[in-house]
Formats: C-alpha cells, structure tokens, sequence
C-alpha cells in the first residue's frame, strides 16, 4: 500500500500539471454549470415526483457528466496513452505488483472526481443558491463512489478496445453522449418515452444520475438505493471482468 499511495501521489502531481487534463475535469464542468444554472431558471420540471427548479435539476445533472468525465473518460485515454508510449511496459517490469499499479490509476481518477464534485457543491451553492440536504448525504456518496466504481471497471474494459490514443474520444463520445440524452442528465426522464427510459435504465449512467438527482430532491427510498448500487456494483465487475481477460501491457506493434 507504500507503493499504492506513492504511485498515486506522483500521478496526482502529473494530473494538476497537466492542462489538458485540467480543462476537461475541472474548468469544462464548471463553465457548463454556469451555462446551464445561469441561463435556465425560473421554470420546473419533475424529478422523482418532485416538482423542482430548473437549477436544482442541471447542478446534479453536471455532477454527473463531471463524474463519467474525471473517471471513464480521463482513465480510457491515460491507459492507452501509457500504453501506446510504453509507460506500462516499464511499470510492469518493476517489483511493484500489476492490482497496486492499476489501483493508483483507478485511486487517482476517483480522488479527482470527488474534488471536482465537492467544488461543483460549493459553486452551485453559493452562486446559484442551490443547497443540498443533508438527509440526502448517503445517496450523494453512494452515487459518487459506486458510480466512480463502475467507471473505472468499464475504463479498464473500454481500454482494450481502443486501438490508439486517437481513436480514444471517437469511442468514448460515440457511447457516453447518447447515454447522457437517454439517461434523465440533460432531459428529464419524465419527458422521455418510457421505452427509452427503460433502456436507459440497463445502463449504469442513469442510476448515478438518479442517486445524485433524488439526494439533491431529498427523496431517496431505501429500495431505489439498493437497486442503484447493485446495477452500478454489476457493472463494476462486468468491466473488470472484461479487463481481466483482454488487458495487455505491451505497446501495439507496428
């Protein structure tokens, strides 16, 4: 775990000097939490049969995207690129254990992802008035760090699919955006056709958003909870599952 913690540590450091890497899961999230709480307020819309403002609908909702941005999305493009470099060549090599290596990674990207959360919290608080309850505290952490779970495990997954670092986005973008329209982020479910809504429901980006949407509502039944966190869980062991069996270290050849 020495190793665990220093491994994550130096990546910690890489991920803050990294502009890019900063763009994406920090300044992105924050810029459309101001569009989106800025521009759309005064209307509602219904949230778990809460009848709710538009702000207190999109902070959760860019939560979420902030979510599946810090962890899928950043994880799949710095495991290929490590690879197609060779970076997890030279790591394997050395005496530090392949689950401590992948753990620093997966560390890492979870630990963003909740600072980029906590500051999401804070700015939609302060800035757009949007408060969160504190009963609704165990569905906030349930839906971070299950959700966060399953993200890396489908990282580690979607990674063996990705040829190069360049065909990375194409992939990711062409499988998370049709879930965000489908998945209650930027649409409310209860405008969607149902049948889409039940597809949506197969996958694990709309039980993320609805912990995140139901504790910021307050209206959280210990049922929907436990069905939230064992899809999420499910998907999980799906990913590294898959991981398992397809995880190469070596670079393409060629």
């Amino acid at each position: 775990m020495d190793l665990v913690i220093h491994v994550t540590r130096f990546q910690l450091r890489a991920f803050l000097r990294n502009k890019r890497a900063r763009m994406l899961t920090l300044v992105i999230p924050l810029i459309l939490l101001c569009l989106l709480a800025g521009v759309f307020h005064g209307g509602e819309t219904e949230v778990s049969g809460v009848k709710i403002d538009y702000r207190q609908f999109f902070v959760p909702s860019v939560i979420v995207f902030s979510l599946t941005l810090t962890t899928l999305a950043m994880l799949v493009g710095s495991i290929v690129q490590q690879r197609e470099l060779g970076i997890l060549k030279r790591r394997r090599a050395t005496p530090m254990p392949a689950w401590a290596i992948i753990l620093s990674q997966s560390l890492t990207a979870v630990l963003m992802a909740i600072v980029t959360v906590l500051l999401l919290l804070i700015v939609g608080s302060i800035a757009f008035g949007v408060h969160f309850p504190l009963k609704g505290v165990p569905a906030l952490v349930l839906g971070v760090l299950c959700g966060a779970a399953a993200f890396c495990g489908l990282g580690y997954a979607l990674s063996t699919f990705a040829d190069s670092a360049d065909s990375v986005q194409p992939m990711v973008q062409l499988i998370m955006f049709p879930l965000f329209f489908i998945s209650g982020i930027w649409i409310p479910l209860s405008e969607l056709p149902s049948w889409l809504a039940t597809i949506a429901r197969i996958f694990p980006v709309e039980h993320v958003a609805d912990l995140i949407h139901r504790a910021y509502v307050g209206a959280v039944p210990f049922g929907t909870v436990l069905v939230d966190v064992a899809v999420l869980l499910a998907w999980a062991v799906v990913g590294a599952t898959v991981a398992a069996r397809r995880f190469v270290w070596l670079p393409p050849r060629g």
